[in-house]
């Protein structure tokens, strides 16, 4: 009785092994591809809807502290005598003024408390202000509330708190009039700076957003480029990490409005 032909036991030859881990290879590294491809694109959108959550609130938050400026507690009283000439926490204006810049990141405005349970820009209180539990009474000028928002760090901060996080640049335009006749109350112009005598009744205002994670590459960006052709000013590199976004808004300056 013959035994198992020697044929019939063949295995796997070399060539045939190494066709096979080629194969797994490049399966491998096609698999290994997709799932960073896939973890790049959940960064984008995760640092996409941050920078989106950020950009409401930066509104609301510029919205609620421009819509002070120049409020009155007597609305009959003239802006010179409601607001006169006053220096404060490194802000300058001039009789009439509500709202003025101190450089191009910063700016000032002052206004009157509305009742006892108004706060200001860190949360603090106002209701300690004398005079304010009256309404519609004379109020005094030297109670005046004065807050000054400016870009530090990455962050925009009223009076030292932190009013909005992760920016990378800020930009203001302001809505001048005319002449310095407190009555002339329209916008004649957007001005980068104000000249002495111009009272501003409108502010335009951009924020350039970035968000806290790092994308590695192979998405497009251009937030970086279209900022600078916006504004002259190049305040990032497009891909070197972050995700970024423009918001931007005007805000009428109502309490200094017909």
């Amino acid at each position: 009785m013959r035994g198992p032909s020697a044929g019939g036991q063949r295995g796997v030859t070399l060539i045939e092994l190494m066709i096979a881990m080629a194969l797994s290879l490049f399966l491998i590294l096609g698999v290994t591809q997709m799932f960073l491809d896939g973890q790049n694109r959940s960064r984008y959108f995760d640092g996409q809807a941050q920078n989106q959550d950020n950009a409401r609130y930066a509104r609301q938050m510029l919205d609620e502290r421009l819509s002070k400026a120049g409020y009155r507690r007597l609305p009959s009283s003239r802006m010179t005598a409601a607001f006169p000439a006053q220096t404060s926490n490194g802000c300058v204006f001039a009789a009439g003024q509500a709202l003025v810049r101190v450089d191009a990141s910063t700016i000032c405005l002052r206004y009157q408390p509305r009742d006892t349970s108004d706060v200001d820009c860190t949360g603090a209180s106002l209701g300690f202000k004398a005079g304010v539990n009256k309404p519609y009474s004379t109020y005094s000028p030297n109670n005046n509330v004065v807050e000054k928002l400016t870009l530090s760090n990455g962050q925009l901060t009223c009076n030292g708190a932190t009013l909005v996080d992760s920016v990378v640049a800020v930009r203001f335009d302001f809505g001048v009039d005319s002449s310095s006749d407190e009555f002339n109350r329209q916008v004649a112009q957007y001005v980068a700076t104000p000249a002495s005598g111009q009272t501003v009744r409108s502010l335009r205002y951009a924020l350039l957003l970035a968000s806290s994670g790092s994308v590695s590459g192979g998405l497009a960006a251009t937030t970086c480029q279209r900022w600078q052709d916006l504004y002259g000013s190049q305040a990032c590199t497009d891909g070197d990490g972050p995700v970024r976004r423009i918001v931007s808004g005007t805000r009428m300056l109502r309490n200094l409005m017909p």
